[in-house]
């Protein structure tokens, strides 16, 4: 398998955000100087490669990869903006914990964190060798050997972080979604289709009593867990982007990984009547999860769940991938409650 960086360039810059994209830079470059010392490297044989950046309203985000003759290469993270020294140690935290959790195995890996500093937001790491989950998709016909693989990933960490068993309560979930829902019909929310979203909604909750007391099995729950945030090789997966540290039932991280698959690249046109992924789909990745068992109904809840909440936060979307996405949990919705 040919090996790539996971990181892209920045496609585009609109010329009232070069100022502050070149002050990222300038402040990736300082961190970096900073961490490459307290990492005992050489930071004056490195250059920046390659690149991506998290450029949103409210977040402004840098990942480049740092590359020198005879050296490994190492992955720079700085969150610029917001500033917010509370959260930022709870997501190293949960780094570290993934680390600690896979350190042992060959097969399964979480990047080893070279230096960090608090302050500034960012942290050094080794860098992974792979293609993400998601281009590996997009490249191929059949998904199923990489959701095996994903699959493998996911329960190699739950496992290695299990802390619990505990009686599931959806009741909270429901009365949140239920939440949403009043305020969309007395007129204070509004989102596309939500007169579909309502009438899913209502049905969802009458599902609750089935998960309801389930004893199931509570984790380290990554928080991002998506189609970017897994790298295979061809001997090793990588999984990274973590969230800030907490625990929840391991279905939380399997629903938000597959219904990111699915509106990405998954099959929408091949789902069946009841199903969220293509049957063969979900089974290539309960033949790599082993953790808990396929049957588990707070797996079965969750997925419900995680469409309508895809459903209400794509709604609206700023730009074409958002307005693709939610085209496509639409269709996931129509197939998954009927």
């Amino acid at each position: 398998m040919k090996t790539v960086s996971l990181f892209r360039k920045l496609e585009t810059e609109k010329e009232d955000v070069v100022p502050k994209i070149d002050g990222l830079r300038t402040s990736a470059s300082r961190c970096f100087s900073i961490l490459a010392a307290h990492a005992g490297l050489d930071g004056g044989v490195y250059s920046c490669g390659t690149e991506w950046i998290k450029n949103e309203e409210n977040r402004l985000h840098i990942v480049q990869c740092y590359e020198g003759n005879g050296v490994d290469s190492v992955i720079l993270k700085h969150a610029f903006l917001p500033s917010d020294l509370a959260v930022f140690p709870q997501i190293l935290a949960a780094h570290q914990q993934a680390y600690n959790a896979l350190e042992n195995r060959d097969d399964v890996a979480v990047p080893k964190v070279l230096a960090q500093d608090v302050a500034q937001q960012a942290y050094l790491m080794e860098f992974s060798h792979g293609i993400t989950f998601l281009d590996l998709c997009r490249r191929a016909e059949d998904h199923g050997p990489f959701l095996r693989k994903a699959g493998a990933w996911i329960a190699a960490y739950h496992a290695g972080t299990f802390k619990e068993e505990r009686a599931f309560q959806p009741k909270f979930m429901a009365r949140h979604m239920l939440h949403l829902v009043n305020q969309m019909e007395c007129g204070e929310r509004k989102i596309h289709g939500q007169k579909k979203f309502i009438e899913l909604t209502k049905k969802l909750t009458s599902d609750v009593g089935y998960a309801e007391g389930y004893i199931g099995k509570v984790s380290a729950k990554h928080g991002d867990l998506n189609a970017y945030n897994l790298l295979m090789s061809d001997h090793t997966i990588t999984g990274f982007d973590f969230m800030g540290r907490s625990d929840a039932p391991v279905a939380y991280d399997i629903s938000r990984f597959l219904l990111s698959y699915m509106q990405l690249v998954g099959d929408v046109d091949a789902l069946p009547a009841g199903h969220v992924l293509p049957p063969d789909m979900m089974d290539a990745f309960w033949e790599g999860y082993d953790f808990i068992n396929p049957n588990d109904p707070t797996v079965k809840f969750l997925m419900k769940t995680q469409v309508l909440t895809d459903w209400n936060r794509l709604s609206g979307g700023a730009n074409v991938q958002s307005s693709v996405r939610f085209a496509r949990i639409k269709k996931i919705a129509r197939q998954a409650f009927t």
